[in-house]
């Protein structure tokens, strides 16, 4: 009895580890090579198992990690693909400024223990902003993404291009020599140069700067600050291609960085600095500009400064207050002291004031408030508010708005700089301006040949029949003045009718029937 009784006990224990324990262990061992390598494709022998429900609990345990895995991969790929197209530009499919920053600071850190010659290249289709506006957007657009393909098919494989701007791109090339590097941007140029612009609707040539930088480990005592310095050194050399008509490939050297740099000593810097953040020792001077036709007339406020050694003028003032970003302080307190000589009487009442302002300040939200101290005084001051053409143009819609409600509140509001630019003709009948001041070299070319002086004489024409008031700045002779007049000026401004004061001098009229007057 004993005996049957071990006998049973024996075949009972050896049926739950045939068909319970083993095929248990068998599964757990199987779950734990899925967890130490999921990547890995596993499998259990078929007819593993003689009970069929732990044969359904091994498909189905497979199934599940198939399905796992696949999901993991599609995962993966969906990954890949939103982390591809966060650094892909959507207009022209190549690298973005994310990319490039990550591939920049990437570069830095292995430029620490393995340095490599570096090149940093840096493309800019000149006058694009204005070209944008007008062929329109669509146009533009199609420039920008043939511009990036046009590239991109011309530079090695190791070296693509990133848009970093609106039509700016950056290549970093490394492992180059010099002369290497100006092969690639001669071949990039050259194949931009050759694209048949007129196909997408651009019907002039169009041209663009390159500008180039160049850090190499075997002449560097600092490799990682000339690796950090090549994009501005880029920009540097970029912006000196912009000004030649046919060298339109610039390396940077320090030359380059001295001609970029105003000779203003660091003792005039300092002080021209303190008077901008303190508003002390800003001088106003006004200098009038005469109506041609009656006794009307009006003073443009600029801007001196007292210094140690004497009198601070516009060039130095303006070297030190763009390179430091000073233009809305400057503007503030050009306003701020315009407001205190009007109050102070040093302005004639019945004439006027013109205060010039830069892009920067007319960009503020708070650019319409900076005038409300104005408003009571518009009921005895012609107060005119300038800005350059260039401002006005690259920020036409925003500009409209904001001067528009200047010119609702009775202030006047005048185009400086005119002929200046790109696209002046174009947004003529659309600026939101009421006067017209013609850029002073259109003055000085009264001066030149016929054929220029009746394209001048044109243009101020249309400035006339499209309802502008006309200002030439730059009269100083009785000859030029003449001339002005003739080509259809209404204002006049100079030396000759008054020179810039700190107090508002009305000059002799130059109204034909006035008792006084300079001709």
């Amino acid at each position: 009895m004993i005996a049957l009784l071990l006998i049973s006990t024996l075949i009972l224990v050896t049926a739950f580890k045939t068909f319970f324990s083993q095929p248990l262990e068998i599964l757990a061992t199987y779950l734990r090579t899925l967890k130490q390598n999921p990547k890995k494709s596993h499998t259990i022998p078929e007819n593993t198992f003689y009970l069929k429900e732990f044969d359904d609990l091994k498909h189905s345990l497979h199934a599940y990690h198939q399905n796992l895995q696949n999901a993991q991969t599609e995962l993966h790929h969906q990954n890949q693909l939103v982390w591809e197209q966060a650094r892909r530009d959507v207009l022209t499919n190549i690298y973005n400024r994310r990319a490039f920053d990550e591939t920049w600071n990437c570069l830095l850190e292995l430029s620490i223990n393995r340095p490599v010659a570096t090149a940093y290249i840096l493309f800019d289709c000149d006058y694009f902003k204005a070209l944008n506006d007008t062929y329109g957007h669509d146009v533009g657009d199609e420039v920008i993404r043939v511009s990036a393909t046009t590239i991109q098919a011309a530079l090695p494989i190791d070296s693509p291009p990133y848009r970093i701007g609106g039509d700016e791109f950056a290549i970093i090339v490394q492992s180059k020599s010099r002369e290497q590097v100006l092969e690639i941007a001669t071949k990039c140029l050259k194949s931009l140069h050759q694209f048949n612009f007129n196909s997408i609707g651009i019907k002039e040539k169009l041209a663009f700067s390159v500008g180039i930088s160049y850090a190499d480990p075997a002449d560097s005592n600092d490799f990682i600050n000339d690796i950090i310095s090549l994009p501005r050194q880029a920009d540097i050399a970029m912006y000196k291609a912009k000004e030649s008509l046919l060298h339109k490939i610039q390396c940077y050297t320090p030359k380059l960085e001295h001609a970029n740099k105003s000779l203003v000593s660091s003792t005039l810097v300092s002080q021209i600095v303190e008077a901008v953040q303190s508003g002390r020792n800003i001088v106003m001077n006004f200098q009038p500009i005469q109506a041609v036709e009656t006794d009307q007339l009006y003073f443009e406020s600029l801007i001196r400064m007292e210094g140690d050694n004497g009198i601070i003028y516009p060039t130095d003032i303006f070297a030190v207050v763009q390179r430091r970003r000073l233009e809305v302080e400057m503007d503030v307190q050009i306003i701020q002291q315009v407001y205190k000589a009007m109050q102070a009487n040093k302005i004639p009442r019945h004439t006027g004031v013109a205060i010039n302002v830069s892009g920067k300040t007319l960009l503020q939200s708070n650019f319409v408030s900076l005038f409300k101290d104005f408003i009571p005084l518009l009921k005895q001051y012609k107060i005119v508010i300038e800005v350059t053409e260039n401002t006005l143009i690259d920020h036409m819609e925003y500009a409209q708005s904001v001067l528009n409600e200047l010119r609702e509140q009775g202030f006047l509001i005048a185009l400086d700089d005119f002929g200046s630019g790109y696209s002046s003709i174009k947004y003529l009948a659309h600026m939101p301006v009421d006067i017209i001041k013609f850029d002073m070299s259109m003055t000085v070319a009264l001066n030149s040949d016929e054929k220029t002086i009746n394209i001048i004489k044109s243009t101020a024409e249309m400035v006339r029949r499209s309802g502008y008031d006309l200002v030439l700045e730059g009269i100083e002779d009785t000859d030029l003045m003449s001339k002005s007049i003739e080509a259809g000026a209404t204002h006049l401004q100079g030396y000759l009718l008054g020179r810039p004061s700190p107090d508002a001098i009305c000059p002799p009229s130059i109204a034909p029937d006035s008792s006084t007057k300079l001709i």
